[in-house]
């Protein structure tokens, strides 16, 4: 026989990044300059600091925006596409996860 039981979700606070449309503006602009500034050396260190200074969210010419979770950590995850208005939610032991807008607003709104 299957059970259900009742789960109560505890008060908790999180860091939310809205995906905005001047927010992939931003980024995109970034990672070119990196980009151009990493052409003359033998490792994308410029890249590597974009990627930590926008959490995670990174822009291609190939593959346009994207997200990797944990950037840096022992459990970086795979890249994600990033659609206007996911979030990206950081817990308070840092660790990153893409929400759909769809998801967040129904779950936390």
């Amino acid at each position: 026989m299957i059970k259900i039981d009742k789960c109560v979700a505890k008060p908790t606070e999180f860091n939310v990044i809205k995906i905005t449309s001047a927010l992939g503006d931003e980024v995109q602009k970034a990672f070119k300059v990196a980009n151009k500034l990493d052409e003359k050396l033998d490792r994308p260190s410029n890249t590597w600091k974009a990627i930590f200074q926008y959490h995670g969210l990174i822009w291609t010419d190939i593959w346009g925006f994207e997200f990797i979770a944990n950037y840096g950590k022992e459990n970086q995850c795979r890249r994600q596409p990033v659609s206007l208005n996911d979030r990206i939610v950081e817990d308070r032991n840092s660790e990153q996860f893409l929400i759909p807008n769809e998801l967040f607003e129904r779950y936390f709104m």
